[in-house]
């Protein structure tokens, strides 16, 4: 094939890209359902409503100009106003776009793209049983928001391009969350080792439940909103931010952790004792903190023995 047939089809080619651009930027997003086909499901993969919980051993899910959100349920589901893969393969629930290419029709030239140009656009809902035993979940994701009744697998990783997440309980051995927004987690278990980075305010923990999150070698940081924090930190800890304050209330007393040398921000708090309070001088964690352009400060909250109680009772009847 000569250089002129080689620069004639490469024109074609960009030519159809541009018509299609311009007719779906004109349209607006939600002519894209209409434009495109609809996914076809891989030789062996199996319909998300069709397998059996104990069938899904991993989640990806990758979508774009997204409302998200990942609830709790009796069966695995997923549905949308846009367009989405979904099935289960080799174990793994693909939801969102995936490596496979959808086809359009656009006056009578056919051609395709892949799906990850196309899925999007709308408001998603993924439901997970609770009793899921999940190896990995993992979450790509690019101007959208993302909404979790929970999270929980043995590695949870989560990458949020401008957009926002909002978990009421997050559960893992390792994790590793980056996201260009807003993060909240109310609750959190992370039992080996963590990085949880936020560009604008992170938020972990609920005041007064400081013993309810629980994180083992664990890294929070924040480029610009500051991080308020109630946990118990365990192993090898880090706090930082780049412009923002640092609002800490960790489990225990000052007691239970140690601290590198103080710089002239961080302010440690002496413990305030409930009258009911459990002793316990048990080494937590090391925890390094810093706060390049704002203040750090650091309180503690204490278990009573009542709310040890509580939580005996708790697990005597979940047992």
């Amino acid at each position: 094939m000569n250089n002129k047939i080689k620069i004639i089809i490469a024109i074609g080619i960009i030519g159809i890209v541009i018509m299609v651009a311009g007719f779906v930027m004109g349209s607006g997003p939600s002519s894209i359902p209409a434009i495109f086909s609809e996914a076809t499901i891989p030789e062996g993969a199996v319909p998300i409503g069709d397998v059996q919980t104990t069938d899904v051993r991993s989640i990806e899910l990758n979508l774009f100009a997204s409302k998200i959100s990942i609830k709790s349920g009796e069966n695995f589901d997923l549905s949308g106003s846009g367009q989405y893969d979904g099935y289960v393969l080799n174990g793994v629930l693909y939801a969102g776009a995936t490596q496979f290419k959808r086809t359009a029709n656009v006056f009578g030239l056919k051609f395709s793209v892949p799906s990850k140009w196309v899925c999007g656009y709308g408001s998603y809902v993924l439901v997970i049983p609770p009793n899921a035993k999940l190896d990995q979940i993992t979450i790509n994701t690019n101007r959208s928001d993302v909404t979790c009744d929970a999270l929980v697998a043995s590695q949870v990783n989560i990458n949020i391009k401008n957009g926002d997440l909002s978990a009421d309980k997050l559960t893992a051995d390792t994790a590793s969350i980056n996201v260009d927004g807003t993060t909240s987690i109310a609750s959190s278990e992370i039992t080996r080792n963590g990085n949880i980075a936020s560009n604008n305010r992170l938020l972990v923990g609920t005041s007064g439940s400081a013993m309810d999150s629980t994180m083992s070698n664990t890294t929070l940081s924040n480029k610009h909103g500051g991080i308020t924090l109630y946990a118990k930190l365990m192993g090898s800890a880090s706090l930082q931010t780049s412009r923002g304050n640092i609002e800490a209330a960790l489990a225990g007393t000052k007691a239970n952790y140690t601290f590198p040398a103080a710089a002239y921000n961080l302010k440690i708090h002496e413990s305030v004792v409930p009258a009911d309070a459990q002793n316990s001088t048990e080494q937590y964690g090391t925890i390094s903190v810093t706060a390049d352009k704002g203040n750090a400060s650091i309180s503690f909250e204490r278990e009573t023995e009542s709310q040890a109680d509580t939580k005996g009772q708790t697990k005597d009847k979940n047992k």
